[in-house]
């Protein structure tokens, strides 16, 4: 509708189907945390199409007083330009900075507070156990948090429970409104500190 390709439902006009810019939406909650993902267009997934747009997400947020945004990618050079250009806003690492911490100890790269992963993930055809309890206590040992993003793992008040019991920190969902019912229902154990 915003295209005018179709037309919009009586009372409504095409500029009320545009995408809200991500200044719009920083302006309008200005007391919500925001995770904030650089991604690319092109099917091959150019690392130099996401370090390009991290530098255009660097230049709209690097003078930001907010301290409650985060920001993550897949590729970790796009991480790791964003943060060299505003190296005051939080970041998570990409699959690289992830697998150099939690393979072999490494670094997860510059500015990272957080890990952001699924609870699984499938490399060449097999299926890894990425979120697992040791790994969210190797992060919080560490001093970073654990936020765990749900898609193709389920989304079940049975795995929910599982990540809290883990400690997890954060947890994306698609279901906010059931996980909250879990949240409510479920306290985790007295070792997560919360």
């Amino acid at each position: 509708m915003a295209t005018g390709k179709r037309r919009p439902p009586k009372g409504a006009t095409a500029a009320d189907f545009r995408v809200t810019t991500l200044r719009e939406v920083l302006r309008a909650l200005p007391r919500t945390p925001i995770n904030i993902e650089i991604k690319g267009r092109t099917k091959k997934e150019e690392v130099a199409e996401y370090v390009r747009n991290a530098e255009v997400l660097a230049r709209l947020l690097k003078n930001s007083p907010r301290r409650d945004l985060i920001v993550v990618s897949f590729k970790q050079q796009a991480v790791d330009r964003f943060h060299q250009l505003a190296p005051n806003i939080p970041v998570a690492p990409g699959v690289d900075g992830s697998a150099a911490f939690l393979l072999g100890g490494g670094s997860p790269g510059p500015g990272v507070v957080a890990f952001q992963l699924p609870i699984t993930y499938e490399l060449d055809g097999a299926k890894l156990d990425v979120t697992t309890e040791a790994n969210v206590a190797k992060a919080h040992a560490a001093g970073y948090a654990w936020h765990t993003w749900l898609s193709d793992d389920g989304e079940t008040p049975a795995t929910w429970t599982k990540l809290l019991d883990w400690c997890v920190d954060g947890v994306m969902t698609a279901q906010p409104r059931a996980f909250e019912r879990v949240l409510r229902s479920h306290a985790p154990p007295a070792a997560c500190g919360r």
